[in-house]
């Protein structure tokens, strides 16, 4: 199972500028003349760069699944969702928004580091300085909803995006199967397979019943 950051290479490409239920969001707001609501995800900009200095750089999906919404929205931008469900991790919702484009279309499959879009400024009629809105979702909410200042809806409908990276990053490339199929010579189908491609000259594959 392999977990990443959406900026990629690597972890400490990844700046959190506004963290979960960051207490300084709601005053930040206000001060756009916009009410003064919570924040249900985390503002990632790539590290060492201000302003719009990371406007189109690559955002990727952070584990693999299924993109079920692909679209743009006016305030939010350009759009991407996916629905996962992974060993150990269970069911839960990753939501890409302030996009500059997409390129993951609904019904796509993606793999963790397969490209969802890039860094974006959200609606071009009032947009912000690039960065990545990204939220990570218990529930299976509509793309651009907004929980408003609801903290307790906001707890039960959301994880927290940076502590929830930091607890299941897993750059390794393994990737794991419930069954599988193998031709040795003659077709066998197997339970619990698990693909390591961490060389490139060799695949590695872990059966857990013939």
């Amino acid at each position: 199972m392999r977990v990443l950051w959406p900026l990629p290479p690597s972890p400490d490409k990844n700046r959190v500028d506004a963290s979960f239920l960051d207490p300084r969001y709601p005053e930040w707001r206000k001060a756009q003349g916009l009410a003064p609501h919570q924040h249900p995800g985390v503002d990632l900009n790539l590290s060492g760069t201000s302003g719009d200095a990371d406007l189109g750089y690559p955002v990727v999906a952070v584990a693999e699944g299924r993109v079920v919404h692909s679209a743009f929205h006016r305030v939010w931008g350009h759009v991407v969702l996916l629905e996962h469900d992974l060993p150990g991790l269970g069911r839960f919702w990753t939501q890409y928004a302030h996009l500059l484009f997409r390129v993951a279309r609904e019904g796509d499959y993606l793999f963790a580091g397969e490209p969802v879009g890039a860094i974006g400024k959200g609606d071009p009629a009032r947009p912000y300085l690039a960065h990545l809105h990204f939220e990570v979702r218990r529930a299976p909410l509509e793309a651009d909803f907004w929980p408003g200042s609801n903290v307790d809806l906001i707890r039960e409908k959301y994880l927290d995006p940076e502590a929830f990276l930091k607890a299941h990053y897993a750059p390794a490339r393994r990737f794991y199967r419930v069954r599988g199929v193998f031709w040795t010579p003659a077709r066998q189908e197997v339970e619990g397979v698990v693909v390591n491609l961490e060389e490139p000259d060799r695949a590695q594959v872990a059966v857990r019943k013939l």
